[in-house]
């Protein structure tokens, strides 16, 4: 399957790789980057030549998040809606029966954040930074929260 955002590959040796590529906004989420990753996220959970998803993100940042240029002008049942499309990739990883692996360099934040919580397992170069950072630009970070706070535990 062809998509906008993403690059997808089945190794020889059973690996979906999976590239979120907007490099030139960070890898940030947007509506259309959502629904794809999710797509992308089942075909290979349902592909039988592959045994592992690698998750990764072109250019310098793994994922920074959702993309607040798409926030204005909804109405508060939009902006719902929005939030739970923005998190279903999120879901989706958690409810995969293939190992998924995250790998991430330079800033995953808020959902980028949250997809590495989600993954099964994380490699992360030195030059990560990390952190849920919504409330920065006004939004409430839940999605990223629940996978967060089940990886790193309570205190």
């Amino acid at each position: 399957m062809s998509y906008t955002h993403l690059m997808t590959e089945v190794s020889d040796r059973y690996v979906g790789i999976i590239t979120l590529n907007r490099p030139d906004q960070l890898n940030t989420f947007n509506s259309l980057l959502a629904g794809e990753l999710v797509t992308a996220l089942k075909a290979m959970d349902d592909d039988p030549g592959v045994r592992v998803v690698l998750l990764k993100g072109a250019g310098k940042a793994f994922c920074a998040g959702i993309d607040v240029n798409e926030l204005a002008d909804k109405s508060a049942m939009e902006y719902r809606a929005w939030i739970e499309h923005m998190e279903r990739p999120l879901v989706t990883i958690a409810r995969m029966k293939k190992p998924v692996i995250a790998q991430v360099q330079g800033v995953a934040a808020a959902n980028g954040m949250g997809l590495a919580a989600s993954a099964d397992l994380v490699i992360a170069a030195k030059n990560t930074k990390m952190g849920l950072t919504a409330i920065n630009v006004g939004l409430n970070c839940v999605g990223p929260v629940i996978p967060v706070a089940r990886c790193v535990g309570r205190k």
